[in-house]
């Protein structure tokens, strides 16, 4: 394992740490969620306020892992990109007929 060569430990690119931003950005900003707090299910609004949490982590592990497990990073950006597109349908279906309260 080459984690340290000459010029030090081994450092992230610049476009593999935008594209980690760029990713965690939706769960970050989670104004588009408000509606999911507001709707009285309690599951739902944990699971909302856990959210940005599991974002951080998503992004943290991912840019962790680019060095040397650099499948792995792009495994948990899928995953990533696939809850935010869970909790957008969430969100829109909430006043819709996927609303079984």
């Amino acid at each position: 394992m080459e984690e340290n060569d000459k010029n030090g430990p081994r450092r992230v690119p610049w476009w593999i740490i935008l594209v980690i931003i760029l990713c965690a950005l939706p769960g970050i900003c989670f104004p588009w969620l408000g509606s999911l707090l507001t709707s009285g299910n309690t599951m739902i609004e944990g699971l909302t306020w856990f959210y940005p949490l599991y974002t951080i982590v998503s992004a943290l592990l991912a840019w962790q892992c680019y060095g040397r497990r650099t499948l792995l990073t792009w495994i948990i950006l899928a995953l990533l990109l696939l809850s935010h597109g869970c909790f957008l349908y969430l969100a829109t279906s909430l006043d819709g007929y996927a609303n079984y309260r």
